[in-house]
Order: C-alpha cells, then structure tokens, then sequence
C-alpha cells in the first residue's frame, strides 16, 4: 500500500494543475455538458431542426438512438430533432422517456452511432437542451462538440434524397435492460436479504420510471413522492440539495426509512439522505465508495473535479489510492478516469462513474453500492458515511447574464486576490482558484445556467464564511458594473 499523505489546502490547486490535461469547452452553443438554453429565448425548433441534420451529417450513417426527460419541451423538440436527423439518411431510434445513464447504456450496449438526450439535467423547466453520447457510452468530448458546431454554424448539412431517408423505429425494453445490467453488479441477494426500506424522490423526472422498481426488484420497501413524470417540476425544483429536500428528510424521519434517494431532473444524479435525514454531500459518498472499490481492485485512481472537498483526497490517500481533478463535468471526469484506468470518478453534485459499468454517470449503481455495503457490514448509511469526515464547505451562486461572464471573470480575477488574506497561490485554470493559509476558493461561470458558482472550503466556519463573505461582494459588484 502507498504512503498515506494529507493533502494541504496549499497544495490543492497544484496538484490539479498538474494533473489536468483535458481543456475545458468554450463553445457558444455547448456549454459544461451538450446545449442547454431557456426555450423561447435562446433555444428555438430551428435550432433542434438543425442541431438534429449536423448530428446526421457528423456521424454520416448509421442510427441514432433519442430519447428525453419529462420536460414539457421534450417531445417536440425529439420530433424535431429526429426530422433533421433522418433528412440526412440516418436511421432513428425513439427510446422514450428514460433517464440520461439508460440512454448512454443502451448505446454501447447495441453500438448505436450516437445517442442524443433531450434534457436540461438539473436546470429549471423553462430550460431544454441536448446530451450527445458516443458508441463508447462516454459524452461527446470538447473535440467532438467543437466538429459538430462547427457543421452547425456553416449548414453545410448532407441531404438524402426523398428514397434514401433515415427510418424511424422504436425501442421499448431500455429500461429493463438497463435494470437488469444493474442487478448483475452488485451483490443482489445480500441487499434483498435486508428489506431495507427506501424513500425514493425522483423528482418528477426521468428516475420515476426506473428508481423504484430497481428497489422493489431488490425487495425493498419502496415509498416514492414526487414520483410522478411532470416537466413542470411541481414537487421540488430539479436541482436535489438540502434546501429542495425538505419533504423527503422530514418523510424519512417520520417513517424511520433507511435510506433516502434523490435525483435530477435526467436522472445523472443521486443525493443520499441518511436515517437521521442528513443530506451527504457527493464528494463525502464518492469517498466511502471509493475505499469499497480500491479493496476490491488493484487500481487506486479516484478522478473528481476541482470543486470536491478535500476529505475526498484525504479519504483516498489514506486508502493508498491518488487523486486526479479535472474542470467541472462528468465528461471531464470520465475522459480522465478512462486514460488513467481510474477506479471511480465522480463531482460533489453526485454524480458517480463506474469504468466497469460504462463511462457515463451512473446514480443507480450508486444506489445500489450504497445498498450493499450497508447490508454487507450490517450498518446504516448515516454509520458508515460518518467515518468520512467534513471541512466545512458552502457552495454559493450569484446570477450572471451569459454575455457578461466572460469580462466579469477578467475582472474577478485581478481583483479579486487583492481582497484576500494570505494568498499562497492564484490559479486560472477553471474559473478562479485561490488557496490561503486558511481555505481555499473557487469563483467560475456555471456552463448551464447564466450563474457564477462560489465554492469555498477551510478548516472552521468562521474562516469559511469570511472567505465567502468577501467573495460574493466582490462578485456582485463586479457583475452590477459589467
């Protein structure tokens, strides 16, 4: 086993710098992850008509498999998109409504060209978009993305003729293929020995159609709110954090449940909530799931992004594992986790990828690892989560409008350092990272959604707070100047 060594908010950034090869997207029309615009104002059918004829012309043959969530949008926009793709010869696959990881699963697993989700993830209804995803299972890289805007923005698009278009055809069985996938990766019989009972709160997206039958095929006692496929979100907003959850953390108390799950509005997402109704933060279970795999696995690669806490590094390095950070995105991660043969990857928000499974984020098996180490070592998740410790950490956001990012972050990045005590190190390599004698900060422009995200973490709240404190006012007023 490795030298365990704690890692030191002074060395947090570096080592990120050192081990960061993938170059952040910069696109207009791709953000963090695929495209995702308010529809009406920036998204329009003619831009999916389009976005579906450079996909068509990208992959050249071949079929593509689409499928979406339960934003109101969906349905149009697939039909649109499905139009532009067969004007181009290309075959079409219509899977419904399936969550984000079903999708990206079913095509590696039939070798589908492409695989498109119509999605917004996490962000609010008004929000729609793409997920493109390659044959690998992996979401289309930075490359990738900068060659199909690229057929985008100059519409020179193949066109079939009238008795050489793409067909259309229907794909029933994704999600019990998917859920059958799953019972195969873990241990099954371990967790259904337990009846564990399980409060699932889907969201009203994507998870309403998988989640609680995977927990009843695993013999559970299932209760599910918000189970209803709604794209107006009426339970909670999409996004699954200790303020959206209230419902579900107050029902776990209540019914003495085991465990609470939580998903987005794709479903690329879990947060655990524990018995005690605690709400874990990603990066917490990301660590107590990556001891479990490095036992399991001779590798000791954890990949996160730079925005995970340090207990993550510290969890890992104590197991004799390393740390690798990548930009923020699952597509980062996974790019990441692949060229290192990396055990697990993940990002705070929770998202987990398992390379055994597929390369794109995958809740559900987190679900069920979470499942089968409690009933494998016969303990509660609020147990077993304890023995991972916390710094304290907040996350904030301030609204940006998207055309003001760009110099607003300029600015940020000479001023803001000056505000700071104790600057050890300035780094501009995602946003604006800054590590002092007392925490650490990170200032970037959400890829999604016209925010800026603040994420600061130290080694006490009071310390924690100030940083924060003077982040947000230095922030907000460069952005009412912009």
């Amino acid at each position: 086993m490795a030298q365990s060594r704690i890692l030191t908010v002074g060395t947090f950034f570096s080592e990120f710098v050192t081990n960061r090869r993938v170059t952040p997207m910069t696109g207009k029309l791709f953000g963090t992850t695929g495209v995702r615009k308010v529809y009406s104002e920036e998204f329009d059918l003619e831009m999916a008509l389009n976005l579906g004829k450079a996909l068509g012309t990208y992959v050249g043959s071949g079929s593509v498999v689409i499928a979406r969530d339960a934003r109101t949008t969906g349905l149009m926009i697939a039909d649109t998109v499905t139009a532009g793709i067969l004007s181009t010869g290309v075959n079409v696959i219509r899977a419904g409504i399936i969550p984000t990881p079903t999708l990206a699963f079913i095509t590696m697993k039939h070798g589908f060209d492409a695989g498109v989700m119509i999605t917004a993830s996490h962000n609010p209804p008004q929000y729609t978009g793409l997920k493109f995803w390659s044959r690998n299972s992996m979401g289309f890289t930075a490359k990738e993305e900068t060659k199909l805007e690229e057929i985008y923005n100059k519409k020179n698009f193949k066109v079939a003729n009238w008795d050489e278009l793409g067909k259309e055809s229907r794909f029933e069985d994704s999600v019990e293929e998917h859920i059958e996938a799953l019972l195969k990766r873990c241990d099954a019989d371990a967790i259904r020995s337990k009846t564990f009972r399980v409060i699932v709160d889907p969201g009203n997206g994507a998870a309403c159609v998988l989640t609680p039958y995977l927990m009843q095929r695993l013999n559970c006692h299932v209760v599910t709110i918000n189970g209803q496929l709604d794209g107006h979100f009426p339970g909670r907003r999409s996004e699954p954090d200790e303020e959206s959850l209230g419902d579900l953390i107050q029902m776990i108390k209540q019914t003495g449940a085991d465990l609470g799950i939580a998903h987005d509005g794709d479903s690329d997402r879990v947060i655990f909530v524990t018995e005690q109704g605690e709400v874990i933060k990603g990066d917490r279970t990301i660590a107590l799931l990556a001891q479990q795999a490095m036992l399991a696995s001779k590798r000791g690669t954890v990949v996160t992004t730079v925005d995970s806490s340090l207990v993550l590094d510290e969890t890992v390095r104590r197991a004799g594992g390393n740390i690798i950070r990548t930009p923020v995105g699952d597509i980062q991660v996974a790019i990441k986790v692949a060229e290192s043969n990396g055990v697990i990857g993940g990002e705070a928000c929770g998202v987990y990828i398992f390379p055994e499974a597929h390369l794109a984020p995958e809740p559900f098996l987190a679900v069920c690892r979470v499942l089968e180490l409690m009933a494998r070592t016969e303990k509660t998740f609020g147990e077993l989560i304890a023995t991972i410790p916390q710094y304290p950490i907040i996350r904030s956001k301030l609204e940006c409008p998207n055309d003001k990012k760009e110099s607003v972050m300029k600015s940020i990045s000479e001023t803001l350092p000056s505000k700071m005590r104790n600057v050890k190190e300035v780094l501009t390599v995602d946003g604006l990272g800054i590590t002092m004698e007392q925490g650490w900060i990170l200032v970037r422009p959400s890829g999604t959604e016209p925010i800026i995200r603040i994420t600061c973490e130290g080694q006490t709240r009071e310390a924690v707070e100030e940083i924060l404190r003077t982040s947000e006012e230095v922030v907000r007023a460069t952005i009412a100047s912009a």
